[in-house]
C-alpha cells in the first residue's frame, strides 16, 4: 500500500460540515468573525485578513508598502513565487545566503546587502523552524526597513513562547491544502498597521469574487485531495498515475506538486482564486481548535523518525525535532550521496516522499541585483533535500514503515 506525500487530517464531523455548508452557504460572515476572533488570540495587537491564498497577501503587502525601484531582501532559499511577484511589481531583489545550521537566512550576511535603496526584508521560517527573528528585527529597526515574515510553513512555531507572525510589520500564513491549519486553499495576513489593513480589505472587496466556475474547480480539487489523503484510497486512485507522470511527464508531475513555485513565465494573477467559501472557514475553525492535538502527534512522529534516521551516516536531519519551539509540520532530511537513486527507490516502494529541491531562488532566471555571488550553502543543499510524511492522520506503524524503507534505501 502506497503512502501519499500529504494527508488532510479531518474528522468525521468535518465531512458533515463540508456537505452542510455547500448546500447551505449563507451567513458566512459569522464564520469569518469566529475565525478572526480565534486568530486574534494568537496575534494580539494585530489586524487579520482572511484571503484566498498566502501569495495574494504577499502581493498586496508589497504593492502597498513599497514603490517601483525599491530594493527588497529575500533569503536565497525562499518561496520562488514571492521573488517573482516582487519582480512583477518592479521591485529590485537582493538575495542573502542561508545558514548552514537551519537553512534560514544567515543573519550575519544581511547588513552587507543593505544600501540606501533597501526598503524591506522578507524572511522565511523555512520548514517551520523560526529564523533568528530578534536579530533581524533589530536590523530592520536600526535601518528603518519593513519586515515581512513568511510564515507559510511556521504556523504554531514559537520564539520565546511568541508565535511567528507577531514580529514583523506583516506576517503571511498559508492555509492551502498541504498546510496545517488548512482552509483547503487560503491564506492569513497578519498586519501591524491599520491603514494597510484597510487598503487590503478594500482591494479584496473590489476584486475577489464568488465566481462559480472557480469555486467549482476548487471544490473538485479539494474532494480529490481529501480522498487521496488515505493510503488505501490513494493506492487505488493516484499511486500508479503519479508513478507514470513522474517517469514519462515529470513537468506535469512537478506542476501538480509545486503549483505556482515560479517556474512558469506567466505573470502572477492576484485574482486567480475565489473568495473563501463557508465550508472552508468551518474547516479552518476546526483545524485551529485542533492545532495542539495535531502538533502533539506530529512531534511524536518526528522524534520517532529522527531517532531512526540520525544514526545513518548518509542522512542529516535538517532540524532537531526534540526541541519544542516549532510545529514539526515539515520533516526534511539532507541526503549526502545518491539522492536521486534513494528517492526513486522510495517512490517505487510506495513511500511517496517529496523532493524539496524547489527553494533555491537563484535557479529560476530572476533578475537579482547580486546574482554574481555564490550562495554556497544554498547550492550545497539544493538537490539533496527530501521531505518525509509525518502527518497526524497517519498511523504509527505507517511512520515506522517509512523509516524502515528510508534506511533500507540509504544502505
Amino acid at each position: 500500500m502506497a503512502i501519499p506525500f500529504f494527508s488532510l487530517d479531518l474528522k468525521k464531523i468535518d465531512f458533515l460540515t463540508i456537505i452542510r455548508d455547500i448546500f447551505f452557504p449563507w451567513n458566512k460572515s459569522k464564520k469569518v468573525t469566529k475565525v478572526i476572533s480565534t486568530l486574534e488570540k494568537r496575534y494580539p495587537n494585530r489586524k487579520i485578513c482572511l484571503l484566498p491564498s498566502g501569495r495574494l497577501g504577499l502581493y498586496l503587502s508589497l504593492k502597498y508598502l513599497f514603490k517601483k525601484g525599491d530594493e527588497i531582501i529575500f533569503s536565497s532559499m525562499s518561496f520562488p513565487l514571492y521573488v517573482k511577484i516582487a519582480k512583477q511589481l518592479e521591485l529590485k531583489v537582493r538575495l542573502v545566503d542561508v545558514s548552514n545550521k537551519d537553512l534560514n537566512i544567515d543573519v550575519n550576511k544581511i547588513e552587507e546587502q543593505i544600501n540606501r535603496n533597501t526598503k524591506g526584508i522578507v524572511v522565511t521560517h523555512l520548514f517551520g523552524n523560526p529564523c533568528d527573528i530578534y536579530k533581524i528585527k533589530n536590523i530592520c529597526e536600526r535601518k528603518n526597513l519593513k519586515l515581512i515574515e513568511d510564515c507559510a510553513q511556521s504556523f504554531n512555531s514559537k520564539i520565546n513562547d511568541i508565535e511567528t507572525g507577531n514580529f514583523g510589520d506583516v506576517g503571511i500564513v498559508s492555509t492551502s491544502l498541504l498546510k496545517i491549519p488548512t482552509t483547503l486553499s487560503g491564506g492569513i495576513l497578519i498586519l501591524k498597521d491599520q491603514e494597510l489593513h484597510s487598503k487590503i480589505i478594500n482591494w479584496v472587496e473590489m476584486n475577489i469574487s464568488d465566481n462559480f466556475i472557480l469555486k467549482f474547480k476548487l471544490l473538485i480539487k479539494i474532494l480529490l485531495s481529501i480522498l487521496n489523503s488515505y493510503p488505501a484510497i490513494y493506492s487505488i486512485l493516484s499511486d500508479k498515475i503519479f508513478i507514470f507522470l513522474k517517469s514519462y511527464n515529470p513537468r506535469i508531475y512537478r506542476k501538480i506538486l509545486y503549483s505556482g513555485m515560479g517556474m512558469k513565465n506567466d505573470l502572477y494573477n492576484p485574482k486567480e482564486r475565489p473568495a473563501l467559501s463557508k465550508f472552508q472557514l468551518t474547516i479552518g475553525l476546526s483545524q485551529l481548535n485542533r492545532c495542539e492535538e495535531m502538533n502533539k502527534i506530529r512531534k511524536e512522529y518526528s522524534q520517532l523518525i529522527q531517532t531512526n534516521l540520525e544514526k545513518n551516516k548518509n542522512i542529516i536531519v535538517v532540524n532537531d525535532h526534540f526541541k519544542d519551539n516549532y510545529n514539526h509540520q515539515y520533516f526534511v532530511i539532507f541526503i549526502k550521496k545518491n539522492f536521486r537513486e534513494i528517492y526513486e527507490k522510495l517512490f517505487k516502494s510506495g513511500i511517496h516522499v517529496m523532493d524539496e529541491n524547489v527553494w533555491d531562488c537563484t535557479k529560476y532566471g530572476f533578475e537579482i541585483e547580486n546574482n554574481h555571488e555564490n550562495f554556497t550553502v544554498t547550492k550545497n543543499f539544493d538537490g539533496k533535500l527530501l521531505r518525509i510524511q509525518n502527518n497526524s492522520l497517519l498511523k504509527k506503524n505507517q511512520i515506522e514503515k517509512i523509516c524502515k524503507k528510508i534506511v533500507d534505501a540509504s544502505n
